[in-house]
């Protein structure tokens, strides 16, 4: 039994309210850089506050609270040292969390604050508060769109680690990747499909960029770029179509949009994967909950249950197939087929 578990309720409850403290401390240690700073080698306090040229006293006060949760450690001569967990703060580094702890932490840290916003009218928060939806937030935010994106792509090689050890591609012809921004998901599984073909299908401004990393990943032969909306149309007569944490920034109106154009695209045979959390019936703890909190606040969609997706997909004449899990619970594979 874990250590909250003896504190009295009181005690429980006040762990719960303070949590954003940690966070906050987090996203400090993320935007000082640290985890690159100490992964060169142990630093005391002092040496940490010349170097990001912060005040000493209170830098020694965060840094002894993040090592008390595992982001870094305090050594007995009283320096601070790396860690794996702290190594997620670096840039630049498999599964990177440093451009995901800056953008929510920053960018969508006070549409969280008007939460209240959302309960009471089922709007979205991020729009109340900004002024304009995210993605707009983003166009007419140039660095933290770039930030959005570095965030996104990090994010995105976790799924491709946990999706490849779970969900086999061999024997696929042609992928597209939905709405697959730099094509590093797709990038990954062409890697362990060798005999496949791609496409990535995102917005005209984003694939232009997306060539090149294919270039740089020497799949330019075997991988394409197509711009579009996938509100409109995706590219056609495919073996496979990927969703990766798309259709759950969109409500139920607007994913059976994107669903039906997948499902007029597809040919018999063909199947759609859509990788996301999916939410289990019942009290168990579920990182996917609170993905769908976050969806209240920002964007307005949602996660799903399998029963949920089950009945968005026959809508637009598909059937579940099944759903498989990966090593992690923030990501499954939902199938689904061409019903008959």
């Amino acid at each position: 039994m874990s250590q909250e578990h003896h504190m009295p309720p009181p005690a429980q409850m006040m762990q719960i309210i303070s949590g954003f403290w940690t966070s906050c401390s987090v996203y400090a240690a993320a935007k000082l850089n640290l985890g690159a700073l100490l992964s060169e080698g142990p630093m005391t306090a002092e040496q940490i506050a010349k170097a990001t040229g912060t005040h000493a006293p209170s830098m020694f006060r965060v840094m002894r609270a993040l090592s008390s949760v595992g982001v870094f450690r305090q050594n007995e001569d009283g320096a601070f040292a790396g860690n794996a967990l702290s190594d997620t703060l670096r840039s630049g580094v498999p599964g990177s969390m440093r451009a995901m702890a800056i953008a929510q932490l920053g960018d969508h840290y006070r549409a969280w604050g008007n939460l209240m916003f959302s309960l009471k009218t089922g709007g979205i928060a991020f729009d109340e508060t900004e002024g304009m939806d995210i993605w707009k937030y983003y166009n007419t935010h140039p660095a933290e769109g770039v930030n959005f994106m570095e965030a996104m792509s990090g994010l995105t090689q976790a799924v491709a680690a946990n999706v490849g050890a779970a969900y086999d591609f061999k024997g696929l012809g042609t992928i597209v990747d939905v709405g697959g921004g730099n094509g590093a998901l797709l990038t990954s599984i062409l890697r362990s499909a060798p005999d496949a073909k791609g496409i990535v299908f995102d917005e005209e401004y984003v694939v232009q960029e997306t060539r090149k990393k294919l270039e740089q990943a020497g799949l330019a032969d075997r991988c394409s770029v197509a711009g579009g909306s996938f509100f409109e149309t995706v590219p056609a007569e495919a073996d496979a179509y990927l969703l990766k944490m798309v259709l759950h920034d969109w409500d139920d109106e607007k994913t059976l949009k994107i669903l039906g154009n997948v499902s007029k695209a597809m040919k018999p045979g063909s199947r759609v994967l859509v990788l996301e959390p999916v939410i289990k019936p019942g009290n168990d703890p579920h990182p996917g909950k609170w993905m769908d909190m976050n969806m209240l606040v920002m964007t307005g969609g949602k996660e799903r249950s399998e029963v949920e997706w089950a009945g968005l997909f026959a809508k637009v004449g598909l059937k579940l197939n099944r759903v498989v899990a990966t090593p992690s619970p923030m990501i499954s594979v939902v199938e689904a087929f061409k019903a008959t």
